[in-house]
C-alpha cells in the first residue's frame, strides 16, 4: 500500500483553461458507433455513458499484438460530455502498470488515479490508460513471455496510444490540432519516456520523473545485499530523523528544505558514536549502511552511479530499509513479522521477470555484484524497458518538448538519474532547454511525500501546456502542497477544492531558488526567492 500510495501522489494533476480554437461536439456514445469510428486492430469491448461526477462515455477495448505474439493489450479512453478543448492525456501508470484506467472504482489500483482522471474530465481533456498487457503491479508477467514483456517495455502503451487518439479526434470531430500529453512519476514516468525513444510521434509534450536512465533499480538489490548481511547496520526510523535533523542544521535554507543534492558534503561519519551505542548517535555499522544508501553502486561492468541524497533520510524506512532490523530467520521476509520494504518484493519480481527471466531467481544470494557477467545481463536486459538511450533526436525533431523532475528527498529512485540525463542531453546538445527542462523539488519523496511541494507535477504540466501550445519555454515555478481530493459525502463521493498553502519557488537545473529578501522576510513566501545560477 505504501508502495502504491507513492505511486499514486503524482498522479493528481490540476490542468489548465481549455485550449485555443473551436471545440467539437460529442458523437454518440454507444458501441456500434465508437466500433465504426475505430481503426483496426483495436477491439472495442464496452461503451457505457458516465453521469457520476463528470459526464463523459468510457470506452475499453483491446488490442491482440503480434509478432511477439500473441498478447493481450487492454485500455480505455474516457470522452467528456461538455468542454471538450482538444486536448489529450494518457495516464502514467506506477509500478508495472497493470490496470486500465477509468473514472470509476474498478481495479483497486485504479483509486489512486480518480482524481486525476475526474479533474481533467472535467478540464475538458480526453483521458486514455492502458494495463500495458498483463494485469497486476508486479514484474513476474514477464517470466517466459517475451511479448507481454515488450508490450509492458513500451509496444502495448504506444498501440493503446493510437487507437485511443483515433478514437477521440473521430469523436469530436477534431477540429484542429489535437494536443497529446503524458504525465508519470517512477512506473510512469518509465512509460513516457520509453514513449520518447520508440515512438516520438506518440505525444506532444511529457513531463517525466524517474523516467529516463537508471535502467532498473539495482541500487535496491546492491542496498539489501549488504542490509541482510549485516542487519546491525539497520537505521532505525528513530536514528534517520536525528541524522535528518544534524543534516538540516548544517544545509537547510530558511524554509526548512534542504536544497544542495549533495547535502553540503555533510558526512555521517561525523555522527559516528565515540562510547557506545546511543539516540544520538550512529554507530559503525549504521554508518556504513547510511554510506551504502548514498552509493555510489555498480550499475555495469566497471561503471558506477550516484546513490541516494541525504536531505530527507526519514524517508529511507519505506522502500529502503524497513521500520524494523530484519532478522533474516525468513528468506520470503527477513523483516518477519513485520512487514519488509517496498524494494524487497520489488526486486524479486523485476529480476525474475525482466533480467533472468527465471522465477526462482533470488537476488539476495543468486546475483554477484562482483561478477561481470551478471553486471553486463542487468546492462543488456535494461534497454527492454528502461530509456536508457540518450538518442532522442527523433522526438526532438518533431518539436516535442520534456520536463524532468525529480524529488531530492526520493526514496526510491536516485535523483542523480535524472541529472545525468539531463547533462548527458545537455552535452549532445548545448540547446537543450529549447526542448527539455529540469526541476529538482526539495523535500519531496518518490512522487510525493515529505515536506515539499507536492503539487509539483501538476504546476509542471501546466507549463508544459504552455510551451507545446503557446511555446513558452517554462523558467522559475511556483508550486505548493495545494491538490484536490475526493472526499465522501452523503450525497456520494466529489472533489474537494484545493487549501493553499506555502509557497516553493522551483527553479530550471542547474539554476537554485536562493532566499534574497530582507532579513527577517516570510521564508515561506515564493516572492522572496530568486532562481540563480551555480557559483563557479
Amino acid at each position: 500500500m505504501r508502495l502504491r500510495t507513492a505511486m499514486a501522489t503524482m498522479a493528481f494533476v490540476l490542468g489548465a483553461a481549455s485550449a485555443q480554437g473551436a471545440l467539437a461536439g460529442p458523437g454518440k456514445c454507444d458501441l456500434d458507433s465508437i466500433r465504426a469510428i475505430t481503426p483496426a486492430p483495436a477491439v472495442i469491448d464496452s461503451v457505457t455513458p458516465i453521469s457520476a461526477l463528470v459526464p463523459h462515455c468510457q470506452v475499453l477495448g483491446h488490442v491482440i499484438t503480434q509478432d511477439p505474439a500473441p498478447n493481450r493489450v487492454e485500455f480505455s479512453v474516457m470522452l467528456p460530455d461538455e468542454n471538450f478543448g482538444n486536448r489529450y492525456y494518457f495516464v502514467g501508470e506506477g509500478a508495472a502498470a497493470g490496470f486500465v484506467p477509468t473514472a470509476t472504482a474498478g481495479d483497486p489500483m485504479n483509486a489512486g488515479y480518480l482524481n486525476v482522471t475526474l479533474k481533467l474530465l472535467g478540464d475538458g481533456f480526453a483521458v486514455a490508460g492502458t494495463d500495458t498487457g498483463h494485469k497486476g503491479a508486479m514484474w513476474d508477467f514477464g517470466i517466459g513471455n517475451p511479448a507481454a514483456r515488450l508490450d509492458h517495455g513500451h509496444r502495448g502503451a504506444h498501440v493503446a496510444a493510437v487507437a485511443t487518439q483515433a478514437i477521440t479526434k473521430s469523436y469530436y470531430g477534431a477540429a484542429g490540432r489535437l494536443y497529446r500529453y503524458h504525465l508519470g512519476c517512477s512506473g510512469g514516468g518509465r512509460m513516457g519516456a520509453m514513449a520518447v525513444l520508440h515512438h516520438p510521434e506518440d505525444y506532444d509534450g511529457v513531463v517525466v520523473s524517474t523516467g529516463f536512465g537508471g535502467g532498473g533499480s539495482v541500487w535496491f538489490a546492491w542496498i539489501l545485499q549488504h542490509l541482510l548481511a549485516n542487519p546491525d547496520g539497520w537505521v532505525s526510523p528513530a536514528k534517520l530523523d536525528m541524522l535528518e535533523r544534524a543534516v538540516a542544521a548544517r544545509c537547510a535554507d530558511p524554509d526548512g528544505l534542504v536544497r544542495d543534492p549533495n547535502a553540503c558534503g555533510f558526512d555521517p561519519a561525523s555522527l559516528q558514536c565515540k562510547a557506545g551505542d546511543s539516540p544520538d548517535c550512529l554507530t559503525a555499522a549504521e554508518v556504513k549502511m547510511v554510506k551504502v544508501i548514498t552509493g555510489p553502486y555498480p550499475s555495469g561492468p566497471g561503471e558506477t552511479h550516484p546513490g541516494f541524497t541525504l536531505t530527507n533520510p526519514t524517508g529511507w524506512s519505506s522502500f529502503l530499509l524497513g521500520a524494523t532490523r530484519p532478522t533474516g530467520s525468513d528468506p520470503k521476509n527477513p523483516w518477519a513479522p513485520a512487514a519488509p520494504p517496498s524494494n524487497f518484493g520489488i526486486m524479486h519480481s523485476i529480476m525474475r521477470g525482466v533480467y533472468f527471466d527465471n522465477a526462482s531467481f533470488d537476488f539476495v544470494k543468486d546475483l554477484d555484484f562482483s561478477n561481470p557477467a551478471h553486471l553486463k545481463a542487468l546492462q543488456v536486459g535494461a534497454p527492454t524497458w528502461g530509456a536508457v538511450d540518450p538518442d532522442i533526436s527523433a522526438y526532438v525533431k518533431r518539436g516535442g518538448k520534456i520536463i524532468l523532475w525529480a524529488g531530492l528527498s526520493e526514496n526510491a529512485v536516485p535523483p542523480a538519474t535524472e541529472i545525468d540525463y539531463y547533462n548527458i542531453q545537455k552535452r549532445r546538445d548545448p540547446n537543450v532547454d529549447d526542448f527539455m527542462r529540469l526541476y529538482l523539488a526539495p523535500g519531496v519523496y518518490h512522487c510525493g511525500g515529505g515536506p515539499g511541494p507536492q503539487d509539483t507535477p501538476e504546476r509542471l504540466l501546466d507549463k508544459l501546456i504552455g510551451w507545446v501550445e503557446e511555446g513558452k519555454r517554462p523558467d522559475a515555478i511556483i508550486a505548493t502542497a495545494a491538490t484536490p481530493r475526493l472526499q465522501m459525502s452523503a450525497a456520494g463521493p466529489v472533489l474537494t477544492p484545493p487549501i493553499r498553502s506555502r509557497t516553493v519557488k522551483l527553479c530550471p537545473y542547474p539554476q537554485r531558488a536562493v532566499f534574497r529578501a530582507r532579513k527577517g522576510a516570510f521564508p515561506y513566501d515564493a516572492d522572496n526567492w530568486s532562481c540563480e545560477a551555480p557559483a563557479r
